[in-house]
């Protein structure tokens, strides 16, 4: 599909959600306001406009990642695999012990393959935690960003976990004890979990501390764990990568976000390298 035929979808949807927020805006006014029953029926309107329009713009920007961005990801990644509908399943997410299990899980834009010579595998992911006090139910975002898993050919001496501080404290119960590192601004950032304290030392040298550090500075909420020689990294940036978005329009931002993506590995494996 050519680039302008999808933007000329993206308005026709784009138009389509504002006309169905003002037959829906117009039907409240005049249901509960000027309390006219017969204005029940323009309610029905509006909704399945919402609900068509928004399923037909999330499948517009599967077509332009499957056109346009996958094309850019080959060029800059080797092997590389690029799946737009497709995610990492919950047990893989789960099992890497970085992130609790929620209510509602959700994972797509699946992108797999080597970056300085090292094997990687990354998505988005959604966690949910759905809340209710018995009269209302609240769905309430926990986490939302890239999932990474990098294969290193050094293997770990045990599970070593690097968490947001305080986040993470449940971690306690499954065996693993709290470390303290001689940084003090570093443990007021970060909460370190291992079985031993040798594991978490020989891992956290002050270089490495200094690394995650400045990398602190660039991403907040970013979760870690070394398993084997593999080497989970989630981070939380509160949106979905390559995805369109309404009302914006389609430039070189798409295309940044790209190298981005490639920067961010790059600047991942320095991290646990060098």
């Amino acid at each position: 599909m050519e680039r302008q035929m999808i933007e000329k979808k993206m308005k026709l949807y784009e138009t389509i959600t504002v006309i169905a927020g003002v037959l829906f805006l117009s039907s409240f006014i005049f249901v509960f306001i000027f309390q006219n029953p017969i204005a029940m029926i323009l309610l029905i309107i509006p909704v399945p406009m919402f609900i068509i329009s928004q399923l037909k713009f999330k499948k517009l920007s599967v077509e332009f990642k499957e056109n346009f961005i996958q094309p850019e990801i080959e060029k800059l990644v080797d092997q590389a695999v690029f799946l737009p509908k497709e995610g990492l399943s919950k047990e893989f997410v789960y099992g890497s012990g970085i992130l609790k299990k929620e209510d509602r899980f959700g994972s797509e834009d699946y992108l797999e393959g080597r970056i300085k010579n090292k094997r990687f595998i990354s998505a988005d992911v959604h966690l949910q935690d759905v809340r209710s006090n018995g009269k209302t139910t609240t769905v309430v975002t926990v986490f939302q960003g890239r999932f990474f898993e990098i294969e290193f050919e050094k293997k770990f001496e045990n599970d070593v976990y690097i968490f947001p501080n305080f986040l993470y404290r449940m971690s306690l119960g499954r065996g693993l004890e709290l470390i303290d590192v001689e940084s003090i601004v570093f443990n007021k950032k970060f909460d370190v979990f291992s079985k031993d304290q040798h594991s978490g030392f020989y891992l956290l040298k002050p270089r490495f501390i200094e690394k995650l550090l400045e990398f602190h500075e660039i991403h907040k909420r970013v979760f870690y764990g070394f398993k084997d020689n593999k080497v989970y990294i989630a981070i939380d940036t509160r949106k979905d990568a390559f995805d369109l978005k309404m009302f914006k329009a389609i430039d070189d931002h798409f295309f940044k976000e790209i190298k981005q993506e490639i920067k961010l590995i790059e600047d991942l494996i320095d991290l646990i390298t060098n």
